[in-house]
């Protein structure tokens, strides 16, 4: 079993955030859920993006949170949550994995040895497909695993049950996949 840091959307820490964390716990997953926007929630993009522009502090929030757990923790995140632990994983080379859902950037640095694990639409508006492609190599490169889990359709945040774009088996699968990579 693992411990997991889960980390929100740019919509804030949403009931759809604490039930796939509870799916993870089912499986026997210790998993920290941290509310780095202070209890602020949104139901649109541009009010969540707006809100995490105006408070830069937030990551060194979680930065300093990672700091507190194990060194093989693995970092997981919903959209701005995977961006998130995108950027802890490559500079923390002992985390177990990173679990990057709805989100992916193009690596800034030559990538740190964490395998990586990808669950997103093949058409998110908020992912450009280079981005994908410049990780994986990354990735690879670095010795570590890349894998790339492409649903069909168009969307984003397919994971969490009170946005229309929710999708009951995709979730699933997804934690069922998220599960026997970080074991």
């Amino acid at each position: 079993m693992a411990t997991i840091l889960l980390m929100h959307s740019a919509l804030g820490l949403r009931p759809g955030v604490h039930a796939f964390a509870d799916l993870l716990r089912e499986r026997g997953h210790e998993v920290e859920v941290p509310d780095y926007y202070e209890g602020h929630v949104f139901d649109g993009e541009r009010e969540g993006i707006a809100h995490r522009d105006a408070h830069p502090e937030y990551f060194e929030t979680v930065r300093e949170l990672v700091a507190s757990l194990p060194p093989e923790t693995v970092l997981a995140g919903f959209s701005l949550g995977a961006w998130y632990a995108q950027r802890l994983a490559a500079r923390r080379p002992l985390a177990r994995a990173a679990v990057l859902l709805h989100s992916v950037a193009a690596p800034r640095h030559a990538w740190s040895g964490v395998p990586v694990q990808v669950h997103r639409y093949a058409d998110d508006p908020w992912i450009a497909p280079t981005d994908v492609t410049a990780l994986g190599a990354a990735v690879e490169a670095s010795g570590a695993p890349f894998e790339d889990h492409v649903a069909p359709g168009r969307g984003h945040l397919f994971t969490d049950p009170d946005l229309p774009g929710y999708d009951a088996a995709l979730t699933a699968a997804t934690v069922e996949r998220v599960d026997g990579f970080i074991r």
